[in-house]
This record gives structure tokens, C-alpha cells and sequence, in this order.
């Protein structure tokens, strides 16, 4: 029996899904910088959906929400993100201090639901609105990518533009191993990391993070 757990489970890993590490709190609260992730490498990214695709012009990965997808113009207005012209919703719930240990530095952000795509998820954005988006058009068989934390720059498709869907891993459908932290101070805080990414039921009560200087890139493939 046990031979056979190893077997499905090689073959699991082999052709339906595979393990990454997080590399910066560009996704921050949906994914922290330490937490090991589960890919669904037979998933295609889809709005809303979160993607791992290989950067446009760098070697290794990089991970984001899917923003727009090809035939679609993403650009931004005052503090809302617009797609096709349409403003995107976002529920803000409140304001809470994060402390991004990428950059050692602690700030106030907002924090809501963002309606991209079927689901709700929860957003970070800074307390002056989201960093504006310059107007694109995505062609067909290319991804708009976001990082869930707006105030982050330089680890989505505002700094280094669409990616090809074709080059795409797969999408992450939950967190496995989350990253040890001290307990929230507040509920709020709690409510602020929302579900997991697949919406799956798994609060997991953590928030501050203090660990070590990510390397560079999104994602760090696991063996």
C-alpha cells in the first residue's frame, strides 16, 4: 500500500501539480513571502484566477493575478483599476498596519474585496489609492498580471508587461505550508488575509511577517 501512496503521489507531482515557494509580498495578503504553495499545472489562467508564468524577460517565474486577458484594455482611473473601461469593484473593509519585511518597513494600507473574475478576493492598497495603470491592450495569447498588494511595484505587469499564457505553469490553488508569524493583534487583521486562494475554507489567523530577504523573483521552484 505505501508503495502505491508514493506512486500517485509521483504522479501527481509529475503531470497535475507541483510546488513553489513565495518569494516577496507582492501578493500580499492572499500569499506571503515563505508560504509554499500548491499548483495546479492542468488549470489555465483565467480571470481572476492566480498564475505562474515564466517572466517576459528575465529567466525564472513570476506570479499574479489574472487583471485582463487577451482582447481586453486594462488602464486605471484615479484610484480604480478599469477593465474594457469599466471599473473594477472593490469593497474596502478598513485600514491596518503591514509590515512588508522585504523592504523592513511598516505601513498603513487599505484592505478590501476586490471582484475580479468569479470570486471576490482581498487587496491591499495604499492609503493614497492604487498605483495607477498605464493603458494597455492585451493581445491574444498574453496575460495581464497584478500583485494583490497595488502599493508594490516592479513584481507585476506594471513593471515588466504582459506574459505569454503558453508559457504558464499552471494556477495556485492553495497555500500548504504558511509562513510561522506572531499571532494578530487585531480580528481585523484575521479578516484581512481572507480564504485561501482557491476560496476553500482555511482561515489561518496570520498576518505580521519578519523573515529573511527574499531572493529575487516571485516564485522559487521546490524539487
Amino acid at each position: 500500500m505505501g508503495a502505491i501512496i508514493i506512486v500517485i503521489a509521483l504522479l501527481l507531482k509529475a503531470f497535475v501539480f507541483d510546488m513553489a515557494e513565495v518569494g516577496h509580498n507582492g501578493m500580499a495578503p492572499t500569499l506571503l513571502r515563505g508560504e509554499r504553495v500548491l499548483i495546479n499545472k492542468r488549470a489555465e489562467p483565467v480571470l481572476g484566477s492566480i498564475a505562474v508564468c515564466r517572466h517576459p524577460t528575465e529567466d525564472g517565474w513570476v506570479v499574479g493575478r489574472v487583471a485582463a486577458t487577451g482582447g481586453m484594455v486594462i488602464d486605471s482611473a484615479g484610484s480604480a483599476v478599469r477593465v474594457d473601461g469599466e471599473p473594477v469593484v472593490f469593497d474596502e473593509k478598513g485600514k491596518i498596519s503591514f509590515h512588508n519585511a522585504d523592504n523592513d518597513q511598516t505601513s498603513t494600507v487599505i484592505w478590501g474585496d476586490e471582484y475580479l473574475g468569479p470570486e471576490p478576493h482581498r487587496i491591499f492598497i495604499d492609503e493614497n489609492g492604487r498605483k495607477s495603470i498605464r493603458k494597455t491592450e492585451i493581445l491574444d495569447g498574453m496575460l495581464y498580471l497584478l500583485g494583490d498588494h497595488r502599493a508594490y511595484m516592479g513584481q507585476d505587469s506594471r513593471a515588466y508587461g504582459t506574459v505569454d499564457a503558453s508559457t504558464c505553469r499552471g494556477t495556485i490553488v492553495f497555500r500548504v505550508t504558511p509562513v510561522d508569524a506572531p499571532p494578530a493583534e487585531s480580528a481585523q487583521a484575521n479578516e484581512s488575509r481572507g480564504h485561501t486562494v482557491s476560496g476553500i475554507e482555511r482561515r489561518l489567523g496570520r498576518f505580521a511577517r519578519r523573515a529573511r530577504r527574499p531572493r529575487s523573483g516571485c516564485l522559487v521552484r521546490l524539487s
